[in-house]
């Protein structure tokens, strides 16, 4: 009786040190790089939104957040180069979108009923994601495809 009553201690004890980890995702928490590696061969998604090239050469693309965790739209295709994101968000609950590309990571917190503007350079083709670091693990991820 001892040895199981030992054993189950052992497991409770050491069962948040194991999950801990697990509740922030692939993305690793705030600030955390796991996601931030693009693939290297992008495939078209027939659902993606083109950002638009402005006349100083820089692509722009609205996004919408809301209180139901979705970025509308969910996939951008760009070009590569500067692309300027402005994220606009419908609801109160407040999101913090990252657009992870391997050179750094621009971020930005928008609270209920406010935008911000993200703006990153990605040199190469690839696949790169864009969670929000609040609600990643709820699903609420987009992705950037560079063509």
């Amino acid at each position: 009786m001892r040895a199981r009553l030992a054993a189950v201690a052992v497991l409770v004890a050491g069962s948040p040190a194991l999950s801990g980890c697990a509740l922030w995702g692939m993305e690793g928490g705030p600030g955390g790089q796991g996601a931030a590696v693009a693939s290297a061969a992008p495939t078209a998604d027939p659902a993606a939104v083109q950002a638009v090239m402005g006349a100083d050469g820089v692509q722009r693309i609205e996004i919408t957040v809301d209180d139901e965790l979705r970025l509308t739209p969910q996939v951008v295709a760009a070009r590569p180069g500067r692309i300027e994101f402005t994220f606009r968000n419908a609801g109160l609950t407040p999101h913090d979108i990252a657009v992870r590309v391997p050179a750094a990571t621009g971020s930005g917190n928008i609270n209920g009923h406010t935008a911000g503007v993200v703006t990153v350079e990605v040199p190469s083709p690839g696949t790169y994601p864009m969670p929000c670091l609040y609600h990643g693990t709820s699903g609420m991820r987009g992705t950037l495809q560079v063509r």
